[in-house]
């Protein structure tokens, strides 16, 4: 047979972040990766699984808010090598740099959580548009629900996860961002224990194998090893291995994964072997001379340990595109299952974990038992993909790396020495810059530069950090109230970017065209049913261009329309009744169930939250022409709405008795500001008007 059909159900892997159906409200993600584009993340993967309308590239604002107010509610963190992180940011998502002596951040596991389901993405695809978009690559989603199946498989890969948190310089000393990833990822695990009570039998068994180095937090683990256990659990060792990889080891005449992989196969077996490997010269025809990205040492090794050996050429046009191979899969089969591994390891002993140098890798195996009229053993084998057998290996030219992906995968970036461990960003009105630091492993002499456009400036110098008393923790002060776009550090004839992650989002300042939205606008978004819907209407409306004015192309001035100068909404009596409407679909927003502390203290104090509101309501007040006796009022009833509020919780939501502390401190506290500010305004107020307020406010603190 010349060829193996691949199956059809190739993808695109974006849509792997937007919410299935019924998935509900989004809590919360975090994804590793090897090399990063944050941009992709920020407007592509955060985008989908925000559920985020708005274009980047179009809607500038729209996009904005709408992400603000949708991000400040729920919990994103990227897991990069340390070599690739900080080269752009967002401090609205946390970025943690994960350091490996001697190897390499490489796994691509996600873990995406809404309130009904919890998926994980394990991929071969980097964070990066050649990932997502132009390169041959394998993922595999597992949702979980609490009527599903896949407990086990997401627990495992949330442990993973937060064996890849203790590899985050300074992680022991509990920077916020380190503290909370591990707690999205305990609040995981704790709903995933909750769900697993009604797993069903899955026909299709999925684990994860991993590599890792050890630390003091987690074991050393071998992607091979724990990949032959599995199959072992299921009957013997697999007779027919079958690898597909886009890198290899280049340095010997013995390839030592092929060797200790064809050790680990059955014996007294036929063993046989196959290599589906990329070539450099587009999509190989039978009759041409192949020429395989790989060391000819696979073959030559394989040959002393399996009875058959084979080699395939991997796919590299599809649809007239060229699309490079980055996947990493190998099938195993014996009499009694099928298996099937994909992921992030190369067929490398660093991405195996054969070697003490090793990188942090995931992988997902799915087995199957070969039964009667069994269909998930043919299921899986189609998964393979679409390749062409070559007669004759030994006449081939093996080339070595394949060109195309050489750069993404050897990527060249430098590290900032690892005494420079992390630096965190105090907002308000003492912005500051917090760097963290291991004395011992600082080089000599460095600078730290802060990167503002095209301006750089100089921070710290190793001078000024010694004169202070090399403390481990210091404290560089911000002029501005926004964050520095990155951060430099240069010693020697070198330089890198440090990671700068935010202390607490909800200190940043709101983009200034927040600040023309005015307590009607705020009260439109915060009532309506579809938040993001009302802010990107309110958006488009905001930058709408006016093309010709009403009042004077009219055909009936307003002065002589008497319609209009007796216009309904524009009395007394409607203005408050529509707005005491608006105010009763504001608090039922705020009783829905909040899925955990950061939600809600987001719908209080975010950008276009109660806090926000309360300070529109007020400058309404301050800013009333002869009408100040109603704005006391709109502000009272506010306040009286915000006492009635009945928090309805629900099954892993923020408990009732939680939430009753935390929103009761807070209108009590809110109470009492607006209280101070109006007695300094009340001369501008009637008597009755002044003790209805003060009654109100009363009944808030009590």
């Amino acid at each position: 047979m010349s060829s193996v059909q691949r199956s059809k159900n190739a993808g695109t892997m974006l849509e792997l972040w937007r919410a299935p159906g019924g998935a509900g409200d989004p809590i919360g993600c975090i994804t590793s990766t090897y090399t990063f584009a944050p941009s992709l993340f920020d407007e592509q993967c955060l985008a989908r699984f925000l559920e985020i309308d708005s274009e980047p590239n179009r809607e500038d604002l729209a996009f904005l808010l709408e992400r603000e107010a949708r991000l400040g509610g729920v919990y994103a963190g990227v897991l990069v090598d340390h070599a690739m992180a900080g080269v752009e940011h967002s401090l609205r998502w946390d970025v943690l740099p994960v350091r490996i002596q001697g190897g390499k951040q490489h796994a691509k596991l996600s873990l995406l959580r809404w309130s009904k389901c919890i998926r994980v993405i394990v991929a071969s695809a980097n964070l990066t548009e050649q990932g997502y978009r132009s390169n041959f690559e394998v993922a595999v989603a597992t949702d979980l629900t609490e009527e599903g199946v896949g407990a086990a498989l997401i627990v495992e890969c949330t442990r993973f996860l937060e064996s890849l948190v203790s590899f985050v310089p300074g992680a022991d000393r509990h920077p916020s961002q380190v503290k909370r990833g591990r707690s999205f990822l305990s609040d995981a695990v704790v709903c995933v224990q909750n769900w697993a009570k009604s797993q069903r039998h899955e026909t299709i068994r999925r684990h994860l194998v991993c590599t890792i180095p050890g630390n003091a937090e987690s074991t050393a683990r071998s992607t091979l090893e724990e990949l032959i256990a599995v199959c072992r659990s299921r009957g013997n060792s697999p007779q027919h291995v079958r690898v597909a990889s886009p890198f290899f080891d280049m340095n010997g005449e013995t390839d030592v994964a092929t060797r200790e992989l064809c050790k680990r196969m059955a014996y007294g077996r036929t063993r046989q072997v196959t290599f589906a490997l990329p070539t450099d010269r587009g999509q190989y025809k039978p009759g041409d001379v192949p020429r395989l990205c790989a060391p000819v040492a696979l073959v030559k090794t394989a040959r002393n340990y399996a009875h058959q050996i084979a080699v395939e050429v991997l796919p590299f046009v599809e649809d007239k595109n060229v699309r490079p191979w980055h996947a990493k899969m190998i099938a195993l089969t014996n009499d009694s299952y099928v298996a099937l591994m994909t992921g992030s390891s190369n067929f490398t002993c660093a991405g195996l974990g054969l070697s003490p140098n090793r990188n942090a890798e995931a992988n997902l195996v799915a087995i199957a038992d070969r039964i009667e009229y069994g269909r998930e053993a043919g299921a899986i084998s189609a998964i393979w993909p679409n390749v062409q057998c070559v007669p004759d290996p030994d006449a081939a030219e093996w080339v070595g790396p394949n060109k195309t992906l050489i750069e993404e995968e050897n990527a060249s970036n430098l590290a900032p020495p690892y005494g420079f461990l992390f630096a965190t960003f105090e907002a308000g009105d003492n912005a500051c810059l917090i760097l963290h630091l291991d004395a011992e492993r600082l080089p000599q002499e460095w600078s730290l530069h802060s990167v503002q456009g095209q301006v750089v400036s100089q921070l710290l110098t190793s001078r000024d950090w010694k004169q202070g008393g090399s403390l481990s923790a210091v404290k560089v002060d911000w002029a501005s109230p926004a964050a520095p776009e990155k951060l430099i550090v240069r010693w020697l004839t070198f330089e890198a970017f440090l990671p700068l992650n935010i202390e607490d989002s909800r200190l940043l300042p709101p983009p200034t065209q927040l600040e023309q939205m005015t307590a009607d606008d705020m009260l439109g978004v915060l009532a309506a049913s579809d938040p993001s819907a009302a802010i990107r209407t309110w958006s488009r409306s905001h930058l709408q261009s006016v093309d010709f004015d009403e009042e004077l192309d009219s055909a009936s001035p307003v002065e002589l329309d008497p319609l209009r100068r007796y216009e309904l909404g524009s009395t007394f009596l409607h203005r408050i009744r529509r707005r005491a409407r608006v105010l009763m679909q504001v608090r039922e927003n705020l009783e829905r169930p909040a899925w955990g502390r950061q939600a809600l203290e987001w719908r209080l104090h975010g950008l276009i939250g109660i806090e926000a509101l309360a300070s529109r309501l007020f400058k309404e007040f301050t800013h009333a022409d002869g009408s100040a006796n109603e704005a006391l009022l709109s502000l009272a009833d506010f306040l009286i709405v915000l006492r009635e509020v009945n928090y309805q919780s629900a099954p892993g939501a923020l408990p009732k008795g939680e939430f009753d502390t935390i929103f009761r401190n807070f209108l009590g506290r809110l109470a009492d500001v607006y209280k101070q500010k109006i007695r300094a305004s009340a001369e501008s107020v009637s008597t009755e008007a002044l003790n209805f307020w003060e009654r109100v406010v009363q009944l808030c603190q009590s």
